[in-house]
């Protein structure tokens, strides 16, 4: 005989209930749900309500306003983390034969490069930017010293996420083999990773050295950093957000990059007619 449909299967999240979450999470964290997002929320929330015991989504509307940390935990429910090494690799490579080579130029007197990673998700970007550094670092010093692995450079990548789960696993630096060969060439696997008797990679610790990993909600009116940064990876992240959260953290990037830093933005964001920053790449822009 099939198994009874739980109370929480049976659950029923009316227009209005979810127009009450929809607001109170853009309120809270900027991202916009439009009504084609209720049927992914209802499912992605199932899990929260039988963790819980909760037996309606009203009853766990409430429950959020009331834990801070559950709302955190309901926006890594609901939000997607799809990411890769070297995703839009186009980046990558303007970054390691135009930007790095004019930051080492231009930076000998201080040597030293702050980069951000905003919107890191599961670790990917700021580890491909890494890698990056690195093997550009390679070219102009004729190799590795893993005692001095940034050869007398203070670098530092900053990399965060609203999402805690995420951050998690971005700080384990942990990824399955397959993800991996598909994405890295087996030379940079070995330079960057140790594999594990599990068949699973972990990147390796001179390259977790360089990145450090910290919540960040983007909603905040202003961002706890004292230093500007070079460079500002911000990509696919904006998708979710109207024009008027766009145009909140648009302003924030210009105010913390460096005069003439250089801000990314995922391949289906554009910045038309914004007079803080000038295209010079593939949704690359240069601080105005």
């Amino acid at each position: 005989m099939p198994e009874p449909t739980s109370s929480i299967d049976q659950a029923v999240m009316s227009d209005e209930l979810f127009q009450r979450f929809a607001r109170l999470i853009y309120d809270v964290a900027g991202i916009q749900l439009s009504g084609q997002k209720k049927t992914l929320v209802v499912t992605r929330l199932q899990k929260r309500l039988r963790e819980l015991g909760l037996n309606s989504y009203d009853e766990y509307f409430h429950h959020i306003k009331e834990d801070d940390n559950e709302f955190v935990l309901m926006l890594n429910s609901i939000t997607t983390n799809t990411t890769k090494f070297f995703r839009e690799n186009h980046h990558f490579e303007f970054l390691k034969n135009t930007l790095l080579p004019q930051l080492f130029q231009h930076k000998r007197a201080n040597r030293e490069i702050r980069i951000w990673s905003a919107g890191c998700s599961t670790g990917e970007e700021p580890y491909t930017i890494a890698v990056s550094l690195f093997e550009k670092l390679k070219t102009f010093t004729g190799g590795y010293d893993l005692t001095d692995p940034c050869r007398g450079w203070d670098i530092k990548i900053l990399a965060t996420d609203i999402s805690t789960k995420v951050l998690a696993t971005a700080q384990a630096g942990n990824y399955a083999a397959g993800t991996l060969q598909e994405d890295l060439p087996e030379a940079l696997l070995k330079t960057y990773f140790d594999r594990n008797a599990s068949g699973s990679y972990s990147v390796k610790d001179f390259v977790k050295q360089l990145i450090r990993f910290r919540r960040l909600n983007f909603k905040d009116q202003s961002y706890p950093f004292k230093k500007s940064f070079d460079l500002i990876f911000c990509r696919n992240v904006m998708i979710y957000f109207d024009e008027t959260m766009k145009q909140h953290v648009l302003s924030r990037f210009h105010h913390h990059l460096a005069p003439h830093g250089h801000l990314f933005l995922g391949h289906s964001e554009t910045m038309f007619g914004n007079k803080l920053f000038s295209p010079v790449h593939i949704t690359v822009y240069r601080k105005q």
